[in-house]
């Protein structure tokens, strides 16, 4: 029996995102609230607003560097041997701020329930890439990442199952885990044949991207790293009330920083590394005034992002609804 595919953009939808995506590129721009991050992007021929740290990226620029981009970052597992390549691999969300227990008490996560989340994780078969679903809310925020890093690579020795590969929350971090995962590796050399970890930023919609992540982002890339983002452009709220407008946004915001990534890898000697496109994008409720997740809009949302990156040959990552 062959695949069943679910469609939700005709290529000439993915055109007009597409375009009108390089319009908003070059006539509004991206905020890049970095320093750093604006003298890369000046040096490439971007046009910089240094009082609003806004870019206007030109679709000359955006052409160039999305050539570079690699089609499929390296899942390996605790030993770092590579594990079978799928066209679809599943992997748990994470970032959850609560556990709720069997009967039904709830407290605020920690280290120790991120341990408990992965064994589940590193259990099932359905499940390719677990990582820890919630946040170590126990120890200082400066360092959970660091403690979520060990936890994990300590606890998933199912060697079916691939490691989660997120990186730092800012430049200091990141760099702390490039070590880290450098004497895993057995040096840094090894580490970039087989870069496992990554670097990256979730803009906040419309087109607004943190300073400490673009560090994060930053140093991943100048070290070969691959890089990650994950867009949360939200209907009627910080996007277009429409499900084509919220994609213009979000698609938007994947080629502003898959272009970024690609020109600080070039600038650092790396021609072309692998970033992968993210999106848990939904609809505001109106009625509460929250991001409601599971509703069906969610699901369009997700799966026409998929589409586009794979248009733009691209990883990406959805949120499942």
């Amino acid at each position: 029996m062959g695949k069943m595919r679910l469609q939700i953009l005709s290529r000439d939808d993915i055109k007009r995102i597409h375009n009108a995506s390089i319009k908003v590129l070059e006539t509004i721009g991206a905020q890049f609230l970095n320093h750093k991050a604006l003298d890369y992007l000046e040096k490439y021929g971007c046009t910089i607003d240094r009082k609003r740290m806004t870019a206007k990226i030109p679709e000359a620029v955006v052409n160039e560097f999305m050539k570079k981009a690699l089609p499929e970052i390296p899942y390996v597992n605790r030993d770092l041997k590579p594990i079978p390549r799928q066209e679809i691999h599943f992997a748990t969300f994470d970032q959850g701020t609560y556990l709720t227990e069997r009967d039904g008490t709830s407290h605020p996560s920690t280290c120790k329930d991120v341990e408990k989340v992965l064994i589940v994780g590193n259990s099932l078969d359905a499940v390719d890439i677990p990582n820890g679903a919630v946040a170590a809310r126990d120890i200082n925020p400066e360092t959970a990442g660091l403690h979520t890093t060990l936890i994990t690579w300590n606890t998933l020795s199912n060697p079916k199952k691939a490691l989660p590969g997120y990186g730092g929350r800012d430049g200091k971090t990141m760099k702390v885990i490039i070590e880290m995962a450098s004497v895993l590796a057995g040096g840094i050399e090894q580490l970039r044949k087989t870069p496992f970890i990554t670097g990256g930023v979730c803009p906040t919609s419309p087109l607004v991207w943190p300073g400490p992540g673009l560090d994060s982002m930053m140093i991943a890339a100048e070290n070969g790293m691959a890089t990650w983002t994950i867009g949360m452009a939200t209907s009627g709220s910080m996007a277009p009330m429409s499900l084509a407008g919220t994609m213009v946004v979000h698609n938007a915001e994947m080629l502003s920083f898959e272009t970024f990534s690609q020109l600080v890898a070039y600038d650092a000697g790396w021609n072309g590394i692998a970033g992968k496109m993210g999106c848990s994008s939904s609809v505001l409720d109106v009625r509460k005034g929250y991001y409601p997740v599971g509703n069906p809009e969610m699901a369009l949302l997700n799966a026409a992002a998929a589409e586009l990156a794979q248009y733009y040959q691209c990883p990406n990552v959805s949120a499942g609804a």
